[in-house]
């Protein structure tokens, strides 16, 4: 005899190992998931404008317009509200550089449209690059396993890496992540530098492009 409604619900229950079913989490709802947008994006706003220690959940709870206690559904602490606004930039970062990257044939010409796409990126959101690759074992107030944004950027760029590598467009022996590391250096350290000399955008993309591609490109 077959129970017709056995699996009535089905599309809301998940299987056990041991094979029964069990009720599935509900999906957030739209305002819940509208109320998490709007916090993210003032917070993003403060933590660009003041900087992080200047920031006080408070006052993104106050910028985005829900009670106080509303960041605490989404967020533990303001430091977990600041990985994920890293974390949202981070992915819009990859974003541009996956676009510029589409028709790209060449070591050099990539390594170009990846910084093309970060002066880009910044240009577009201003402070946001600054912000999110801020040392968070500076932000933390005790021992953390969570990733350092730079640590997130630099696994980006280890993944380009890896592919050109295995395309034969970049040496074989290059070490992917040790590569990603030092190329985010390089952004950093000299996009910092270029700011303050007053060099202006095409000139620094061309002089890092050529430290980066040196490092990269194979030994004929």
């Amino acid at each position: 005899m077959t129970n017709n409604h056995a699996h009535q619900d089905g599309d809301n229950a998940t299987l056990t190992i041991d094979g029964s079913e069990e009720a599935a989490a509900p999906a957030p709802s739209k305002r819940r998931l509208e109320s998490r947008k709007r916090i993210l994006a003032a917070a993003r706003k403060l933590f660009v404008e003041r900087g992080y220690h200047a920031t006080r959940p408070q006052d993104i709870s106050k910028l985005a317009g829900v009670g106080h206690g509303t960041f605490y559904l989404h967020f533990a602490d303001k430091f977990d509200c600041f990985l994920s606004f890293a974390e949202d930039a981070s992915a819009e970062l990859e974003a541009f550089i996956e676009e510029h990257l589409a028709d790209v044939n060449t070591l050099d010409e990539g390594i170009r449209e990846v910084l093309k796409a970060i002066f880009e990126f910044s240009a577009e959101n201003a402070g946001v690059l600054a912000a999110a690759l801020t040392d968070i074992n500076v932000l933390a107030t005790g021992e953390t396993d969570k990733k350092m944004p730079v640590d997130r950027w630099a696994e980006q760029w280890a993944d380009i890496v890896r592919k050109w590598s295995e395309e034969g467009v970049a040496a074989a022996d290059v070490d992917p992540m040790f590569a990603g590391h030092f190329i985010v250096g390089i952004i950093r350290q000299g996009g910092a530098y270029a700011h303050r000399a007053g060099i202006d955008q095409a000139e620094a993309i061309e002089k890092m492009s050529r430290a980066i591609t040196r490092t990269l490109r194979p030994n004929n």
